[in-house]
């Protein structure tokens, strides 16, 4: 194993708690001045008032099923 790539493993920490966000637009126009509203989802798949943390596999997951939706941009953060 070489030096540089012990210092990039490390160098990037891994997460494995993630939070999963729906940016809605209401005029259906993604630009950089655009209003948009933020949807968090929890655990479940479902839309909730405070931004949670979901295990990262499982916020994957209901990313992939709410993109398909077309709802808006999905985000991992």
């Amino acid at each position: 194993m070489s030096l540089a790539s012990l210092v990039m493993a490390s160098s990037f920490p891994r997460c494995e708690i993630r939070q999963l966000a729906v940016y809605v637009y209401p005029g259906g126009i993604k630009a950089h001045d655009a209003e948009r509203h933020v949807v968090f989802y929890g655990r479940r798949g479902v839309p909730v008032k405070k931004p949670r943390f979901i295990p990262a596999q499982l916020a994957h997951q209901l990313a992939r099923k709410l993109q398909a939706r077309r709802l808006g941009t999905v985000a991992v953060l």
